[in-house]
């Protein structure tokens, strides 16, 4: 199955798993799964800052006029969850598994 395919099969009801799923097989087809993991995070850093300037121009943050900015809050998101998935498969982490295990942890704590 096609790449395209397997991206139209996943919708809002997917598991983070099969999502992840989806995320290695990109990476493959892409010819992206020879990256260290230390390159990804790098990536994902850089992805995290492109985000942290949408949020800015969508809050109209001061920016340089004379600089074209044409990233949406929305497409950096994407990016960076791209990304953490990633990292998580590199990392042979179950991201929804690691997400109810810390839940779970900080329920018992006490937020003032």
């Amino acid at each position: 199955m096609e790449l395209k395919e397997k991206l139209e099969l996943l919708n809002e009801k997917s598991s983070v798993a099969e999502i992840q799923k989806y995320i290695d097989d990109m990476k493959r087809d892409r010819k992206f799964d020879g990256i260290s993991i230390e390159r990804e995070m790098m990536l994902f850093l850089e992805e995290l800052g492109e985000l942290a300037k949408a949020i800015r121009k969508s809050t109209k943050g001061r920016l340089d006029a004379n600089k074209k900015y044409d990233t949406t809050v929305d497409e950096e998101l994407a990016d960076c969850f791209i990304y953490l998935l990633s990292i998580a498969n590199m990392s042979n982490i179950d991201v929804f598994k690691a997400f109810k295990d810390k839940e779970r942890r900080n329920c018992e704590r006490i937020w003032r």
